[in-house]
């Protein structure tokens, strides 16, 4: 892919994608980053890499950093700063001399869809909450009339929403926060 080629995408990608030089100096965002950042390209473009996160963080960026350097690559979770302060859950991936010598391509997806921050949908409480009563993914699927995948997904996004690393834990954390009932 040209440069001419690479840029086209760039500008029309609905991917969030920003490019940084050697010196680590965001050099373009594309709109979608912009959208995602709630910042205009001129509050990103010239901005050193820790302008868009939390400052406290400065250690591990650093360390992000040069081993990006190092590796040529590098996908990492994160969470960057919108410009109204609210922090933006995002898993990253960079690569370097794209799309030239000493620039690095990083694109980011935020890690939620939907619901977040301890929030569950509807249908995500119904399936936490049959969990809880003991019953395990098949039977919910027929209690449903779902898929035994769609249930699946409902659990993943779920335990994504409250940041659980289990079935149990998901249970105990939606019990915790008063999303399902104890019964």
């Amino acid at each position: 892919m040209g440069a001419a080629e690479f840029w086209a995408v760039f500008a029309d990608s609905r991917l969030p994608m920003l490019v940084l030089d050697d010196d680590g100096v965001y050099v373009d965002a594309n709109a979608a980053a912009c959208r995602g950042l709630r910042r205009s390209r001129d509050e990103i473009v010239g901005r050193h890499l820790g302008a868009l996160s939390d400052p406290s963080v400065q250690p591990d960026l650093d360390r992000f950093w040069q081993e990006l350097r190092r590796e040529g690559q590098l996908v990492t979770a994160w969470e960057l700063t919108r410009s109204d302060g609210e922090p933006l859950a995002v898993d990253v991936i960079c690569v370097g001399d794209i799309p030239a010598p000493k620039r690095y391509l990083t694109a980011y997806v935020a890690r939620s869809n939907g619901a977040s921050n301890g929030h569950l949908s509807p249908r995500e409480r119904e399936v936490t909450q049959l969990l809880a009563s003991g019953l395990n993914g098949e039977a919910i699927a027929q209690k449903l009339f779902l898929s035994p995948e769609t249930v699946r997904t409902h659990i993943r996004n779920a335990m994504d929403h409250l940041h659980a690393r289990s079935r149990a834990h998901l249970v105990a954390l939606a019990l915790r926060e008063g999303l399902i009932d104890g019964a």
